[in-house]
């Protein structure tokens, strides 16, 4: 994959379709994931942000961060096109993610926890991002074995 990753903030209704879209094509149309499960009532709350990757116009990942009160947000629905993976977009997202939460979700302090559900197979994904194991509970999600993960940032 060659040219350079872009990473928006999502501000149209057209830039939230085109996240759908990766995201029914990695999660339904891959990993047989239910439409009825794959969407629900944060993807369009005002408080949810989502992030939209391409490369040279191509849509290929996306991901959505939700505020949980000062101090404490959760990243979720990470979705990457299988062309893109292994490329760096991934963690690109990730960090990008990172940023938007610290911006928006860090406590008075500037500090803030990430939590996020990871399945299984994406666990080396997440911890090669900084994130840790919080329990080593695992949980079915969707037909998916999935575990908690999360990560502490302080603001600089």
């Amino acid at each position: 994959m060659s040219g350079d990753v872009t990473i928006e903030t999502v501000a149209t209704t057209d830039q939230l379709e085109r996240c759908f879209a990766i995201r029914f094509a990695v999660f339904v149309d891959e990993q047989r994931v239910p439409p009825e499960e794959e969407m629900d009532a944060l993807d369009r709350a005002d408080t949810t942000i989502h992030l939209l990757a391409s490369v040279d116009g191509e849509d290929l990942g996306t991901l959505r961060v939700l505020g949980e009160g000062a101090g404490h947000c959760h990243i979720g629905r990470v979705a990457v096109h299988s062309r893109a993976r292994g490329t760096g977009m991934g963690r690109l997202l990730m960090e990008r993610a990172g940023e938007v939460a610290l911006e928006r979700c860090a406590d008075d302090q500037g500090h803030l926890r990430i939590e996020l559900s990871a399945q299984e197979q994406a666990m080396g994904f997440y911890q090669a991002c900084g994130y840790s194991p919080v329990s080593g509970e695992r949980y079915l999600d969707a037909g998916i074995w999935h575990q908690d993960m999360a990560l502490e940032l302080t603001r600089k």
